[in-house]
């Protein structure tokens, strides 16, 4: 099939692009008629879904690079990322009561989502305003039907089925278990860039912290190691007998969805400022979007509303997730071989504290009467010291059974290196050794 790109003039595309956008116009009249109408999450649904398929058809026809239509498609794309936003904060508010939070912050952090919404409710009725003004310019027609409201309000479940599928026993719990406790810990070691304790006085923000330091690749990243820990949650853990016999998995469920929803309106709002401020080549574009989305406000809203309360929210969770970790630990102990040839010098003694860290529990490393932190690298080389200086030729390990069952591996394998202490091929179940 051959395709053929055709250079249309501008008004020729007026009665193409207005029977593209006349779902989007209804919206922006009713938000003209009724200036005191309520949102729903139902209706930032319908937003989403009209602004992004209005956005693709101005991008398949080059919008974006056409002077007279730039200013139009730049509405509508913040139309998409702010409805976006605003949904996630809506569903927060909507479920975080079944979350089951550990955090003395929870009521302050629902009072401050009712402002933050309300502050993007007022942004989108100022992109509607905006739309309705630029399609007019543009010769589109606006529609006359007003939207029911009836469609979009919203509804509260009060009933709900019983809850009795995956009564059946769930094998290796425990490890499924650890495994979601563990990843999520990892997320929480990879956050340090974007972890912010204290708010920062909207005044001393800088505004190039995006994206010098916060981007929308960063907490992409960050994003999917949470719902990667959700996923595996759900998968494993969610609906099952031992679930409800352990109120503490609940509560780890709830911080793991509320951490991930806080880094879904970073990047979200993240998304819209590297778009709208870094990326729109446009001048007069940027300051006229840069006039109803205040620059500094949405910097403000990513770092002191979502960033700070995922720092706090993501610390508390963590300190549950050890709990986790240590409650339902199963205990291993294992004699093994110190390296042969240097003993634990810099490689044997990384590779060893990488097993440690991957599982995330403690491990103690036995020396005759003394113990060494497994997963401290500076412990085992000190160890190491001792083992060379004493001659000593067996160790233990003790802990998590999945990590002792992989430094027995190790040890096999001389700790990766021949005895002049050359890297050499590890076990596969050990691959992730060499990946991390």
């Amino acid at each position: 099939m051959e395709y053929f790109v055709e250079i249309i003039k501008e008004d020729d595309f007026v009665p193409i692009a207005e029977k593209a956008s006349v779902n989007l116009l209804n919206f922006a009249h009713y938000f003209d008629v009724n200036t005191d109408s309520k949102f729903s999450k139902r209706l930032y649904v319908a937003l989403v879904k009209e602004s992004m398929e209005l956005e693709d058809f101005l991008d398949d026809h080059g919008a974006r690079n056409n002077k007279i239509w730039l200013y139009f498609g730049e509405i509508v794309a913040s139309i998409r990322n702010i409805s976006s936003t605003a949904y996630m904060i809506s569903h927060i508010l909507s479920r975080v009561k079944f979350y089951k939070l550990r955090s003395e912050k929870t009521d302050s952090f629902i009072k401050e989502s009712g402002k933050r919404l309300n502050y993007l409710n007022g942004i989108l009725k100022g992109l509607f305003n905006s739309l309705t003004q630029e399609a007019v310019s543009l010769g589109l027609s606006i529609p006359e039907a007003l939207i029911n409201e009836e469609n979009f309000e919203e509804r509260i479940v009060v009933q709900v089925l019983p809850q009795n599928i995956n009564d059946e026993g769930v094998a290796d719990i425990h490890d499924n278990v650890i495994r979601v406790a563990t990843e999520f810990i990892d997320t929480y070691n990879d956050s340090s860039i974007i972890l912010f304790d204290k708010k920062i006085p909207v005044k001393d923000l800088n505004t190039n912290i995006i994206p010098d330091q916060i981007n929308e690749e960063t907490l992409r990243h960050l994003e999917a190691h949470v719902h990667n820990a959700q996923s595996m949650y759900d998968t494993y853990i969610q609906k099952t007998p031992f679930e409800s016999e352990n109120s503490m998995l609940g509560s780890l469920r709830g911080h793991i969805s509320i951490t991930l929803h806080l880094l879904g309106i970073a990047k979200s709002l993240s998304h819209f400022f590297e778009r709208h401020e870094l990326s729109v080549r446009n001048e007069a574009t940027r300051k006229k979007i840069e006039k109803i989305v205040k620059r500094k406000k949405i910097v403000d809203t990513i770092v002191n509303f979502a960033l700070y309360h995922y720092t706090h929210f993501i610390g508390d969770g963590i300190n549950l997730a050890n709990e986790i970790v240590e409650t339902f630990t199963v205990v291993d102990k294992e004699t093994v071989n110190v390296p042969e040839g240097l003993g634990f010098h810099l490689r044997p003694s990384t590779l060893v504290a990488k097993v440690c860290n991957h599982y995330g529990s403690k491990v103690t490393m036995l020396v005759q009467d003394k113990e060494f932190d497994a997963s401290s690298v500076i412990d085992i080389m000190w160890a190491g010291g001792m083992i060379k200086k004493e001659g000593i030729t067996e160790i233990a390990f003790q802990g998590d059974k999945n990590a002792i069952r992989d430094l027995k591996l190790l040890a096999e394998a001389n700790y990766g290196e021949d005895t002049m202490g050359n890297s050499t091929p590890l076990p596969e179940p050990l691959s992730y050794l060499r990946q991390e």
